[in-house]
Protein backbone atom coordinates (compact mmCIF):
# COMPACT_ATOMS: atom_id res chain seq x y z
CA UNK A 1 0.00 0.00 0.00
CA UNK A 2 1.20 3.33 -1.00
CA UNK A 3 1.66 5.61 2.04
CA UNK A 4 0.71 9.55 2.00
CA UNK A 5 2.54 12.57 1.69
CA UNK A 6 2.93 13.91 5.13
CA UNK A 7 4.33 17.45 3.88
CA UNK A 8 2.10 20.33 4.96
CA UNK A 9 4.54 23.19 5.62
CA UNK A 10 1.98 23.74 8.59
CA UNK A 11 0.84 20.25 10.68
CA UNK A 12 -2.55 20.80 12.36
CA UNK A 13 -3.45 20.19 15.85
CA UNK A 14 -3.09 16.56 16.95
CA UNK A 15 -7.13 15.64 17.94
CA UNK A 16 -7.36 14.92 22.07
CA UNK A 17 -4.04 16.39 23.13
CA UNK A 18 -3.92 17.22 26.41
CA UNK A 19 -3.51 20.61 27.64
CA UNK A 20 -0.14 21.59 28.53
CA UNK A 21 1.36 25.39 29.94
CA UNK A 22 0.54 28.37 28.75
CA UNK A 23 2.92 29.00 25.62
CA UNK A 24 4.26 33.02 25.57
CA UNK A 25 3.15 34.55 22.09
CA UNK A 26 5.79 35.79 19.93
CA UNK A 27 5.17 39.26 17.89
CA UNK A 28 7.36 39.19 14.82
CA UNK A 29 8.58 42.64 13.26
CA UNK A 30 10.87 44.09 10.90
CA UNK A 31 12.52 46.83 10.19
CA UNK A 32 15.07 48.60 7.55
CA UNK A 33 17.93 50.40 7.78
CA UNK A 34 19.88 50.93 4.61
CA UNK A 35 21.22 47.24 3.40
CA UNK A 36 20.24 46.04 6.39
CA UNK A 37 16.93 44.29 6.92
CA UNK A 38 16.57 42.73 11.18
CA UNK A 39 13.28 40.62 11.93
CA UNK A 40 12.26 39.52 14.75
CA UNK A 41 10.75 39.16 18.58
CA UNK A 42 12.67 41.03 20.38
CA UNK A 43 11.38 44.72 21.93
CA UNK A 44 11.12 47.49 18.70
CA UNK A 45 14.20 49.88 20.46
CA UNK A 46 16.68 46.56 19.88
CA UNK A 47 15.05 46.06 16.85
CA UNK A 48 16.54 49.52 15.66
CA UNK A 49 19.50 49.74 17.34
CA UNK A 50 20.44 46.65 15.61
CA UNK A 51 19.77 47.54 12.38
CA UNK A 52 21.39 50.84 12.57
CA UNK A 53 24.29 49.81 14.39
CA UNK A 54 25.06 47.12 11.58
CA UNK A 55 23.80 49.20 8.43
CA UNK A 56 26.55 51.71 10.08
CA UNK A 57 29.17 49.10 10.55
CA UNK A 58 28.58 48.18 6.57
CA UNK A 59 29.04 51.81 5.72
CA UNK A 60 32.43 51.48 7.83
CA UNK A 61 34.20 48.57 6.44
CA UNK A 62 35.79 50.72 3.30
CA UNK A 63 36.68 52.90 5.83
CA UNK A 64 38.27 50.66 8.41
CA UNK A 65 40.00 48.57 5.82
CA UNK A 66 40.48 50.46 2.80
CA UNK A 67 40.35 48.58 -0.79
CA UNK A 68 39.22 45.68 1.24
CA UNK A 69 35.17 45.99 0.48
CA UNK A 70 34.04 47.04 -2.73
CA UNK A 71 29.96 46.23 -2.50
CA UNK A 72 28.79 44.57 0.23
CA UNK A 73 25.84 41.67 0.24
CA UNK A 74 22.35 42.61 2.04
CA UNK A 75 22.25 41.40 5.38
CA UNK A 76 19.16 39.69 6.43
CA UNK A 77 19.03 39.24 10.63
CA UNK A 78 16.50 37.69 12.93
CA UNK A 79 16.53 38.69 16.75
CA UNK A 80 14.38 36.94 18.78
CA UNK A 81 13.12 37.64 22.41
CA UNK A 82 13.49 33.74 23.28
CA UNK A 83 15.40 31.02 21.53
CA UNK A 84 12.06 29.17 21.25
CA UNK A 85 11.32 31.58 18.69
CA UNK A 86 13.42 31.19 16.51
CA UNK A 87 13.38 27.14 16.62
CA UNK A 88 10.33 27.58 14.90
CA UNK A 89 11.08 28.61 11.65
CA UNK A 90 13.51 26.91 9.69
CA UNK A 91 16.56 29.26 8.44
CA UNK A 92 18.26 28.29 5.03
CA UNK A 93 21.28 26.22 4.91
CA UNK A 94 24.43 28.42 4.18
CA UNK A 95 25.24 29.20 0.71
CA UNK A 96 21.31 29.13 0.02
CA UNK A 97 21.23 32.75 0.63
CA UNK A 98 20.82 34.28 -2.78
CA UNK A 99 23.48 36.40 -2.47
CA UNK A 100 22.68 37.66 0.86
CA UNK A 101 24.56 37.22 4.43
CA UNK A 102 21.64 35.59 7.07
CA UNK A 103 22.36 35.21 10.46
CA UNK A 104 20.02 34.40 13.57
CA UNK A 105 20.36 35.15 17.29
CA UNK A 106 18.57 35.11 20.46
CA UNK A 107 18.89 36.83 24.18
CA UNK A 108 21.03 39.57 25.42
CA UNK A 109 24.04 41.58 25.34
CA UNK A 110 26.10 38.78 24.74
CA UNK A 111 23.80 37.68 21.84
CA UNK A 112 24.19 41.46 20.04
CA UNK A 113 27.97 40.88 20.50
CA UNK A 114 28.00 37.39 18.53
CA UNK A 115 25.29 39.16 16.27
CA UNK A 116 27.72 41.65 15.18
CA UNK A 117 30.91 39.32 15.38
CA UNK A 118 29.52 36.69 13.34
CA UNK A 119 27.95 39.13 10.44
CA UNK A 120 31.10 41.31 10.37
CA UNK A 121 32.92 38.03 9.97
CA UNK A 122 30.81 36.92 7.03
CA UNK A 123 31.41 40.63 5.30
CA UNK A 124 35.36 39.81 5.82
CA UNK A 125 35.24 36.37 4.14
CA UNK A 126 33.23 37.90 1.26
CA UNK A 127 35.88 40.58 0.42
CA UNK A 128 37.46 41.22 -2.70
CA UNK A 129 40.48 40.62 -2.14
CA UNK A 130 39.30 38.28 0.73
CA UNK A 131 40.83 38.83 3.99
CA UNK A 132 43.08 35.79 5.40
CA UNK A 133 41.15 34.16 8.29
CA UNK A 134 43.10 35.43 11.08
CA UNK A 135 42.42 39.25 9.70
CA UNK A 136 38.40 38.60 9.47
CA UNK A 137 38.66 36.85 12.90
CA UNK A 138 40.35 39.76 14.47
CA UNK A 139 38.43 42.31 12.75
CA UNK A 140 34.99 40.74 13.70
CA UNK A 141 35.72 40.33 17.35
CA UNK A 142 37.42 44.47 17.00
CA UNK A 143 33.66 45.80 16.24
CA UNK A 144 31.93 42.87 17.90
CA UNK A 145 31.82 46.07 20.71
CA UNK A 146 31.16 48.99 18.37
CA UNK A 147 28.44 50.99 19.12
CA UNK A 148 26.69 53.74 17.29
CA UNK A 149 25.23 57.54 18.60
CA UNK A 150 24.02 59.68 16.45
CA UNK A 151 26.37 61.04 13.96
CA UNK A 152 29.40 58.75 16.11
CA UNK A 153 30.70 55.37 16.07
CA UNK A 154 32.82 54.02 18.71
CA UNK A 155 34.82 51.17 18.07
CA UNK A 156 37.74 49.46 19.13
CA UNK A 157 36.62 49.38 22.78
CA UNK A 158 39.14 46.32 25.21
CA UNK A 159 37.40 42.70 24.97
CA UNK A 160 38.07 42.05 28.68
CA UNK A 161 38.18 38.53 27.91
CA UNK A 162 40.66 38.64 25.35
CA UNK A 163 42.81 40.88 27.18
CA UNK A 164 42.27 38.29 30.38
CA UNK A 165 43.41 35.18 27.83
CA UNK A 166 46.29 37.32 26.57
CA UNK A 167 47.68 38.23 30.44
CA UNK A 168 46.99 34.48 31.13
CA UNK A 169 49.03 33.47 28.41
CA UNK A 170 53.06 32.31 28.63
CA UNK A 171 55.58 33.40 26.08
CA UNK A 172 55.20 32.78 22.56
CA UNK A 173 57.45 29.78 21.42
CA UNK A 174 58.18 29.63 17.65
CA UNK A 175 55.89 30.45 14.90
CA UNK A 176 52.45 31.33 16.18
CA UNK A 177 49.21 29.23 15.24
CA UNK A 178 47.52 32.20 14.67
CA UNK A 179 48.43 32.16 11.23
CA UNK A 180 49.26 28.62 10.50
CA UNK A 181 45.95 27.16 11.58
CA UNK A 182 42.56 28.57 10.84
CA UNK A 183 39.86 28.23 11.14
CA UNK A 184 39.70 29.65 14.48
CA UNK A 185 36.53 28.75 15.21
CA UNK A 186 35.98 26.02 18.27
CA UNK A 187 35.17 25.62 21.88
CA UNK A 188 38.89 24.99 23.63
CA UNK A 189 40.82 27.38 25.12
CA UNK A 190 43.44 26.77 22.43
CA UNK A 191 40.93 28.40 19.71
CA UNK A 192 39.89 31.24 22.28
CA UNK A 193 43.58 32.47 22.80
CA UNK A 194 43.86 32.51 19.01
CA UNK A 195 40.78 34.55 18.48
CA UNK A 196 42.27 36.73 21.22
CA UNK A 197 45.84 37.30 19.61
CA UNK A 198 43.62 37.96 16.16
CA UNK A 199 41.97 40.53 17.94
CA UNK A 200 45.12 42.11 19.15
CA UNK A 201 46.99 42.31 16.24
CA UNK A 202 43.79 43.93 14.73
CA UNK A 203 43.17 46.22 17.29
CA UNK A 204 47.63 46.94 17.66
CA UNK A 205 47.04 47.54 13.60
CA UNK A 206 43.93 50.17 13.53
CA UNK A 207 45.42 51.79 16.42
CA UNK A 208 49.27 52.17 16.86
CA UNK A 209 50.29 51.48 13.30
CA UNK A 210 49.95 54.17 10.60
CA UNK A 211 48.03 53.38 7.92
CA UNK A 212 47.51 50.07 9.35
CA UNK A 213 44.26 49.41 7.49
CA UNK A 214 45.65 49.89 4.02
CA UNK A 215 48.61 47.71 5.57
CA UNK A 216 45.52 44.39 6.16
CA UNK A 217 44.43 45.04 2.63
CA UNK A 218 47.37 44.77 1.10
CA UNK A 219 48.47 42.04 2.87
CA UNK A 220 44.99 40.05 1.58
CA UNK A 221 45.90 41.58 -2.42
CA UNK A 222 49.50 40.38 -2.05
CA UNK A 223 47.59 36.68 -0.86
CA UNK A 224 45.48 36.83 -3.88
CA UNK A 225 48.32 37.69 -6.07
CA UNK A 226 49.83 34.32 -5.36
CA UNK A 227 52.83 35.51 -2.84
CA UNK A 228 54.23 33.19 -0.07
CA UNK A 229 52.36 33.97 3.13
CA UNK A 230 55.74 35.10 5.19
CA UNK A 231 56.88 37.63 1.78
CA UNK A 232 53.41 38.90 1.88
CA UNK A 233 53.21 39.50 5.58
CA UNK A 234 56.70 41.13 5.73
CA UNK A 235 56.16 43.66 2.81
CA UNK A 236 52.82 44.23 4.08
CA UNK A 237 53.64 45.16 7.86
CA UNK A 238 57.12 45.16 7.88
CA UNK A 239 57.77 42.88 9.75
CA UNK A 240 57.52 39.20 10.48
CA UNK A 241 54.60 37.42 11.92
CA UNK A 242 55.97 36.72 15.31
CA UNK A 243 57.39 40.33 15.88
CA UNK A 244 53.96 41.71 14.91
CA UNK A 245 52.30 39.37 17.42
CA UNK A 246 54.19 39.74 20.25
CA UNK A 247 53.92 43.76 20.04
CA UNK A 248 49.50 43.28 19.62
CA UNK A 249 50.07 41.16 22.31
CA UNK A 250 51.64 43.64 24.62
CA UNK A 251 49.40 46.24 23.51
CA UNK A 252 46.28 44.78 24.28
CA UNK A 253 47.71 43.62 27.89
CA UNK A 254 48.48 47.76 28.51
CA UNK A 255 45.50 48.21 28.40
CA UNK A 256 46.53 52.02 27.59
CA UNK A 257 44.36 52.28 23.97
CA UNK A 258 41.75 54.30 23.67
CA UNK A 259 38.73 53.82 21.55
CA UNK A 260 37.92 55.04 18.35
CA UNK A 261 35.34 57.70 17.25
CA UNK A 262 34.56 58.34 14.04
CA UNK A 263 32.00 60.33 12.22
CA UNK A 264 29.33 58.54 10.40
CA UNK A 265 26.43 59.15 8.58
CA UNK A 266 23.34 59.65 10.47
CA UNK A 267 21.43 56.65 9.11
CA UNK A 268 17.41 56.84 9.89
CA UNK A 269 16.33 52.98 9.99
CA UNK A 270 12.41 52.50 8.45
CA UNK A 271 9.48 51.88 10.65
CA UNK A 272 8.74 48.86 12.28
CA UNK A 273 6.32 46.93 11.20
CA UNK A 274 4.71 43.65 12.46
CA UNK A 275 4.87 40.25 10.89
CA UNK A 276 3.31 36.59 10.47
CA UNK A 277 5.98 34.06 12.18
CA UNK A 278 5.35 32.53 8.05
CA UNK A 279 6.23 36.65 6.53
CA UNK A 280 9.34 36.18 8.72
CA UNK A 281 10.44 33.15 7.14
CA UNK A 282 9.67 33.57 4.08
CA UNK A 283 11.63 36.72 4.17
CA UNK A 284 14.70 34.97 6.08
CA UNK A 285 14.66 32.44 2.81
CA UNK A 286 13.55 29.54 5.53
CA UNK A 287 9.54 28.12 5.97
CA UNK A 288 8.09 27.87 9.60
CA UNK A 289 9.77 24.78 11.12
CA UNK A 290 7.93 21.01 9.74
CA UNK A 291 6.69 18.39 12.77
CA UNK A 292 6.00 21.27 15.57
CA UNK A 293 3.20 20.44 17.43
CA UNK A 294 0.47 22.68 17.52
CA UNK A 295 -0.11 25.37 20.13
CA UNK A 296 -1.73 24.15 23.78
CA UNK A 297 -3.73 26.55 24.11
CA UNK A 298 -6.11 28.32 21.82
CA UNK A 299 -8.08 30.98 23.86
CA UNK A 300 -9.21 33.44 22.61
CA UNK A 301 -9.34 32.47 18.74
CA UNK A 302 -12.73 32.75 17.13
CA UNK A 303 -14.87 29.30 16.30
CA UNK A 304 -13.92 28.12 12.99
CA UNK A 305 -16.40 28.41 10.34
CA UNK A 306 -19.63 26.12 10.56
CA UNK A 307 -19.26 26.15 6.23
CA UNK A 308 -17.74 26.89 3.30
CA UNK A 309 -19.67 29.76 3.08
CA UNK A 310 -18.99 31.07 6.16
CA UNK A 311 -15.15 30.54 5.79
CA UNK A 312 -15.35 32.58 2.23
CA UNK A 313 -16.77 35.79 3.98
CA UNK A 314 -14.84 38.37 5.69
CA UNK A 315 -14.15 37.82 9.10
CA UNK A 316 -14.14 40.94 11.57
CA UNK A 317 -11.13 42.61 12.31
CA UNK A 318 -10.17 45.23 14.94
CA UNK A 319 -8.60 48.26 14.46
CA UNK A 320 -4.98 46.80 15.80
CA UNK A 321 -2.79 45.31 13.83
CA UNK A 322 -0.55 43.48 15.50
CA UNK A 323 -3.76 41.89 17.59
CA UNK A 324 -4.88 41.08 13.95
CA UNK A 325 -1.36 39.15 13.33
CA UNK A 326 -0.93 37.05 16.23
CA UNK A 327 -4.72 36.28 15.60
CA UNK A 328 -3.07 34.83 12.33
CA UNK A 329 0.05 33.14 13.67
CA UNK A 330 -2.62 31.39 16.19
CA UNK A 331 -4.72 30.26 13.59
CA UNK A 332 -1.68 29.01 11.63
CA UNK A 333 -0.87 27.25 14.52
CA UNK A 334 -4.02 25.42 15.17
CA UNK A 335 -3.93 24.21 11.53
CA UNK A 336 -6.46 26.59 10.62
CA UNK A 337 -4.23 28.31 7.75
CA UNK A 338 -7.28 28.51 5.48
CA UNK A 339 -8.88 31.07 7.97
CA UNK A 340 -5.43 32.62 8.65
CA UNK A 341 -5.48 33.04 5.26
CA UNK A 342 -8.87 34.76 4.62
CA UNK A 343 -8.04 36.95 8.24
CA UNK A 344 -4.96 38.51 6.71
CA UNK A 345 -6.33 39.16 3.00
CA UNK A 346 -9.23 41.30 4.83
CA UNK A 347 -6.70 43.24 7.15
CA UNK A 348 -4.79 43.81 3.99
CA UNK A 349 -7.72 45.18 2.35
CA UNK A 350 -8.54 47.22 5.03
CA UNK A 351 -5.07 49.52 5.28
CA UNK A 352 -5.76 51.38 2.42
CA UNK A 353 -5.27 54.78 4.48
CA UNK A 354 -1.52 53.68 5.44
CA UNK A 355 0.02 52.35 2.37
CA UNK A 356 3.35 51.71 4.20
CA UNK A 357 1.19 49.31 6.44
CA UNK A 358 -0.41 47.71 3.53
CA UNK A 359 2.68 47.12 1.27
CA UNK A 360 4.38 45.25 4.55
CA UNK A 361 1.50 43.02 4.83
CA UNK A 362 1.57 42.20 1.36
CA UNK A 363 4.37 39.84 1.50
CA UNK A 364 2.55 38.07 4.41
CA UNK A 365 -0.21 37.61 2.55
CA UNK A 366 1.78 36.44 -0.17
CA UNK A 367 3.40 34.48 2.07
CA UNK A 368 1.09 32.68 3.78
CA UNK A 369 -1.12 32.47 0.42
CA UNK A 370 2.16 29.77 -0.50
CA UNK A 371 1.96 28.22 2.11
CA UNK A 372 -1.91 27.47 2.07
CA UNK A 373 -1.77 26.60 -1.94
CA UNK A 374 0.96 23.78 -1.54
CA UNK A 375 -0.99 22.89 1.88
CA UNK A 376 -4.12 22.01 -0.45
CA UNK A 377 -1.87 20.43 -2.97
CA UNK A 378 -0.50 17.90 -0.20
CA UNK A 379 -3.95 17.08 0.85
CA UNK A 380 -5.01 16.14 -3.13
CA UNK A 381 -2.02 14.36 -3.40
CA UNK A 382 -2.75 12.43 -0.40
CA UNK A 383 -6.44 12.34 -1.73
CA UNK A 384 -4.98 10.61 -5.10
CA UNK A 385 -2.89 8.31 -3.22
CA UNK A 386 -6.03 7.08 -1.55
CA UNK A 387 -7.36 6.29 -4.54
CA UNK A 388 -4.55 4.42 -6.20
CA UNK A 389 -5.19 2.27 -3.11
CA UNK A 390 -8.08 1.66 -3.84
CA UNK A 391 -7.70 0.54 -7.13
CA UNK A 392 -9.12 4.17 -8.64
CA UNK A 393 -6.25 4.51 -10.70
CA UNK A 394 -8.31 6.32 -13.45
CA UNK A 395 -9.75 8.56 -10.72
CA UNK A 396 -5.92 9.00 -9.17
CA UNK A 397 -3.73 10.39 -12.46
CA UNK A 398 -5.55 13.52 -13.29
CA UNK A 399 -5.40 14.62 -9.32
CA UNK A 400 -1.64 13.53 -9.81
CA UNK A 401 -1.00 15.78 -12.90
CA UNK A 402 -3.00 18.75 -11.27
CA UNK A 403 -0.49 18.52 -8.23
CA UNK A 404 2.42 18.53 -10.49
CA UNK A 405 1.48 21.14 -13.05
CA UNK A 406 0.52 23.57 -9.92
CA UNK A 407 3.11 22.87 -7.15
CA UNK A 408 5.87 25.14 -6.33
CA UNK A 409 7.84 23.42 -4.07
CA UNK A 410 9.86 21.04 -6.31
CA UNK A 411 10.10 18.02 -4.22
CA UNK A 412 6.09 17.46 -4.74
CA UNK A 413 6.04 18.04 -8.38
CA UNK A 414 8.49 15.11 -8.63
CA UNK A 415 6.82 12.67 -6.77
CA UNK A 416 3.22 14.04 -8.39
CA UNK A 417 4.75 13.51 -11.41
CA UNK A 418 6.27 10.17 -11.01
CA UNK A 419 2.86 8.66 -9.83
CA UNK A 420 0.84 10.87 -13.09
CA UNK A 421 3.79 8.46 -15.17
CA UNK A 422 4.26 5.68 -13.29
CA UNK A 423 1.79 5.16 -10.78
CA UNK A 424 2.90 1.43 -10.15
CA UNK A 425 6.70 2.69 -9.54
CA UNK A 426 8.29 5.62 -7.79
CA UNK A 427 8.43 6.60 -4.30
CA UNK A 428 6.38 4.59 -2.08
Amino acid sequence: MLAPLLGLLLPAAAEGAAPGPAVVRESWRKVEAGPVTVVGTASDPRLVETAVTLATLVALLPEVVPGAFGTRPPLVIALAHEPEHLSRISLPSPGDDAGRVVLAAAGGEEAREALLRTAVAALSRGSRPALPEWAATGLAEYLSTASVSGARATLGRLVPRNVSLLRGAGPLAGRSALFVMPPLAGEGEAAALRRAEAWAVVHYLLHAVPEGGDRLARHAALLEGGRDAGAAFVEAFGEAERSLLVRARAHAVAGRSLARLLPVPSISPGRVLPLTRTGAAGLLGGVVAKGRAAEPTVAGLPAPPATPAARRNAPPLSRDVPTEVDLVNRLIDVGREEEALSRLEALHASLGRDPEMQRALGWDVQEVRRVVVHNRLVRRYNEAIGLLNAGRLAEALPIFREVAEKAEDPGLRRVAWERATAPDGGRR
